[in-house]
């Protein structure tokens, strides 16, 4: 083996058992195209994506929850988070997302994601991301027709951590809206209780949208929040 080629070797990234979450800005191409583009980033900024010297981030609130770094990259529309494969990195994982989702859906920044769990390479250094549960969780992200999130049953199902996961108080049992021909999905990312306008926006949304299909998402959003969400702030006075 040459050189180069121990240098290759030594550089290549690591696979991994890991929780990948995988999140798409809905509309992000008509947001671009009104706003200029300090304005999207400055929607990035909003949502506290700020890494640490480590290339990590902790939460998207903008105070500690748990101690525990979750990893995340933004390639413009998409934007990408991970946890080790461990009972403490799933609960920081699941809350991010929850976090995440409450804040992009304040600020009228709807989100779409899923949750998936495999072995993978997620090297940030390498820029290499690449692996089974990122194509699920790709794939969990597309089949959804509502501005939410859901876990693949590769997360569900874990061996170990599937039923305490699927007790987590950011864990909903709950009929995902799905696309015509897509496979059900039976449990998503309880974000409301960390909203505080979500319905507010996503009706005034729904009214500036342009497609029955658009229309189809934001009323099935709305239709979560009032069905799972009774007594929290994200009704605000619309209840």
């Amino acid at each position: 083996m040459t050189v180069r080629e121990i240098a290759a070797h030594r550089d290549a990234p690591t696979p991994q058992r890991a929780f990948v979450a995988l999140f798409d800005v809905l509309g992000f191409r008509e947001r671009l195209r009104r706003q200029p583009l300090r304005v999207v980033l400055d929607d990035y900024r909003r949502l506290q994506l700020a890494k640490t010297e480590s290339g990590a981030i902790s939460v998207f609130t903008g105070r500690e929850l748990q101690h525990w770094n979750v990893g995340t990259t933004v390639f413009s529309d998409t934007i990408l988070l991970w946890a080790d494969d461990d009972w403490e990195a799933a609960q920081s994982l699941i809350s991010a997302c929850a976090h995440l989702l409450a804040a992009a859906t304040d600020m009228g920044m709807p989100l779409r994601g899923g949750v998936a769990y495999g072995e993978c390479a997620l090297d940030r250094v390498s820029r290499t991301f690449v692996g089974q549960p990122i194509v699920d969780a790709y794939l969990t992200e597309q089949a959804q027709n509502w501005v939410g999130a859901a876990l693949h049953p590769s997360v569900t199902g874990h061996v170990s951590l599937g039923t305490s996961i699927r007790k987590l108080e950011e864990v909903l049992a709950y009929p995902v809206p799905v696309k015509r021909g897509s496979a059900p999905l039976e449990y998503a990312i309880h974000w409301c209780p960390y909203s505080h306008q979500g319905l507010q926006q996503i009706n005034s949304l729904a009214r500036d949208a342009g497609s029955c299909s658009v229309r189809r998402k934001y009323a099935a959003t709305r239709r979560y929040c009032r069905r799972a969400c009774e007594g929290y702030a994200v009704l605000g006075d619309l209840q």
